[in-house]
């Protein structure tokens, strides 16, 4: 199943919108990791719906979340697109340690196989591109600039950090490389490993 973002937003939203005191930078960093990591351990693959199956550590990502919390309140002024890079590329290097399921076979492989289909036995899923690190840093930045608001802002914010990130899941790319073996009558032409590149997650 796709990413779960209502969640993400309920959660983080809430969160933020909380009146109790005490919420540090260090807290809303776990908060918005966590919460992310949560919501993304669903995702799949838009090519014929290959999961997740490992995730990375998220305290990259928390660390340059804090971190760019704390740059903006020190900077004394609005957040500017700078502010947004560690924590972008720090996603992007997420992505490039992700693991998947191996499973469903690619369609093509099947159908290349004759006769009594040919087993197709997977060998890699991988990510070969985490993201675009300047678009995720740009949208991020769109996240955090919005008008003085008198009213809890906290569902408006997670909202539009959910669409930041689903944007960048779109940019993600992987390959998906295995083997066919021979189908009865025997497949003419040895297959594999052949390669299958793909481009999004949702």
């Amino acid at each position: 199943m796709p990413a779960i973002w209502p969640a993400f937003i309920t959660s983080v939203g809430g969160f933020l919108d909380d009146p109790s005191e005490g919420k540090t930078h260090t807290d809303t960093a776990e908060k918005i990791s966590s919460e992310y990591h949560k919501a993304v351990k669903t995702a799949q693959v838009t090519l014929h719906a290959t999961l997740v199956s490992v995730q990375p550590p998220y305290i990259p990502i928390k660390m340059a979340i804090e971190k760019c919390l704390n740059d903006i309140t020190e900077s004394e002024g609005e957040p500017q697109l700078f502010h947004f890079t560690d924590w972008a590329a720090k996603t992007v290097s997420y992505w490039m340690s992700v693991q998947y399921q191996i499973v469903p076979f690619h369609p093509i492989a099947i159908a290349t196989s004759t006769g009594t289909v040919g087993i197709p036995v997977p060998v890699t899923n991988v990510t070969t591109v985490g993201g675009i690190p300047p678009a995720l840093a740009n949208d991020l930045l769109t996240a955090f600039t919005h008008p003085k608001s008198s009213v809890p802002y906290g569902i408006p914010f997670a909202t539009k950090l959910a669409t930041a990130f689903t944007n960048h899941l779109t940019t993600v790319q992987g390959l998906h490389t295995h083997v066919v073996t021979a189908g009865s009558p025997i497949t003419p032409v040895p297959l594999g490993p052949i390669p299958y590149p793909w481009a999004g997650l949702v």
